[in-house]
């Protein structure tokens, strides 16, 4: 009953902007009700009650060579149906031409159905050719407007494309072509990996937030970028001596990412691509993480993510999404030892400990759209490569797992 007091009061939230708003702003609600049904022919790795699927779980034999992992299921569920609301009206500061704010929810934050999250919520002061940005949206790896696969799946390309928001402050400059963005970042709904779990606290106990500038090209229908992101977590607020004796830690992990991006298009066909170089980027649900070694010593992780995705049509769409990312192992030898905390892990420093090595997919998709009326069905394959830790860290004697997903899609937008 809680539960959908909460929501009542968030609806009503909504409202009340509706009536109390100054009559010099716009306010536009929007949103869609969302039926998504889906079937696995394997267990999955997932998010969000099963929707976001990431990668097939590894063989998982029993005492008679049977493969626990190896069973299928089937679900439909709209607790992805959403909705926002835009408002745009006057600056009022810093000599700016407009302002705009968004808040955006949907039901996909609770196993119980019943709790509404905040998916987006910002302001942008608006000026002649720059923007300020203030609050949680995507995060700049994700770049949305550019690359953006047009997939059926929730998942809209992850773990092959970085799948992040978060609150940040963010600066666009346009001059002509060419757009310059800086942003700083702080972590909340997807967090770091470390000794006490996922959690926000690593990177805010780091107190520098990740940083991220970019450079972005468009012309035409032609769309190029680059990107550069630098975080810094901290791991461990204590660390232990010989002695069993608790002392304050200030050693902290800073590891680089380089993002390149495009995308063209021609008639109704669309093609983008991405790759992502970096390290340590669990929150953006890319294979790898870190390890500690026993004297305490930081050993990043080197990931590799890219995709490419071909859309052609409008009222009939036909879509293919191909994925590869790679955890291509430590940036030098671990010693033994160490303890491995990451994405893409089963049983994290136990003797039954797996890693994903790699991951492949090709996803196929048909929809159909008109007006306000979306509904597909797409294919999505998925190949994951688990395997041991070497005495070094690598990932070895890699053995691969299989998922058939089938995904079907019913969406009205308002």
């Amino acid at each position: 009953m809680n539960s959908n007091k909460h929501i009542l009061v968030i609806l009503l939230t909504f409202c009340s902007f509706s009536i109390f708003a100054q009559e010099s702003s716009t306010l536009k609600l929007y949103g869609f009700a969302r039926t998504d049904f889906f079937s696995d022919s394997r267990k999955m790795a997932t998010n969000v009650q099963d929707l976001f699927s990431l990668y097939p779980m590894y063989k998982n034999l029993n005492a008679n060579g049977e493969d626990l992992n190896d069973v299928s299921s089937a679900s439909m569920m709209s607790i992805t149906s959403r909705i926002g609301l835009d408002i745009s009206g006057p600056a009022g500061i810093f000599n700016a031409n407009s302002t705009t704010s968004k808040i955006e929810t949907d039901f996909g934050g609770s196993p119980t159905y019943m709790l509404l999250r905040i998916r987006q919520a910002y302001t942008k002061i608006i000026w002649d050719k720059s923007e300020l940005l203030i609050g949680q949206t995507w995060h700049p790896l994700f770049a949305q407007a550019a690359t953006q696969p047009n997939v059926l799946s929730l998942n809209t390309g992850s773990p092959f494309q970085p799948f992040n928001r978060s609150p940040q402050v963010r600066f666009d400059y346009q001059m002509n072509k060419i757009k310059l963005t800086a942003a700083a970042i702080y972590q909340m709904m997807y967090v770091s990996q470390g000794p006490d779990g996922a959690s926000y606290s690593y990177q805010r106990n780091a107190i520098i937030p990740d940083l991220y500038v970019g450079i972005e090209y468009k012309k035409n229908n032609m769309l190029v970028g680059l990107g550069g992101d630098y975080k810094s977590i901290m791991p461990q607020r204590y660390t232990t001596d010989a002695l069993n004796v608790q002392h304050v830690n200030h050693k902290t992990l800073g590891t680089p990412t380089i993002m390149g991006y495009g995308s063209y298009t021609t008639g109704s066909l669309t093609i983008k691509a991405k790759i992502l170089f970096g390290q340590n980027l669990t929150e953006h649900n890319i294979i790898g993480g870190y390890a500690i070694s026993p004297d305490n010593e930081y050993i990043p992780y080197n990931s590799l993510s890219s995709f490419i995705h071909l859309n052609y049509g409008k009222i009939h769409q036909v879509g293919l999404l191909l994925g590869y990312t790679s955890n291509l192992g430590p940036s030098k030898s671990t010693p033994l030892g160490s303890q491995f905390y990451g994405f893409g892990v089963y049983n994290p420093n136990l003797s039954n400990e797996r890693i994903v090595g790699n991951i492949f997919r090709i996803t196929p998709t048909y929809s159909y759209n008109m007006k306000s009326w979306r509904m597909g069905v797409e294919l999505e394959y998925t190949k994951a490569a688990w395997g041991n830790r070497s005495t070094t860290g690598k990932i070895i004697n890699l053995e691969r797992s299989n998922n058939f997903r089938l995904y079907a899609l019913l969406m009205y937008s308002f």
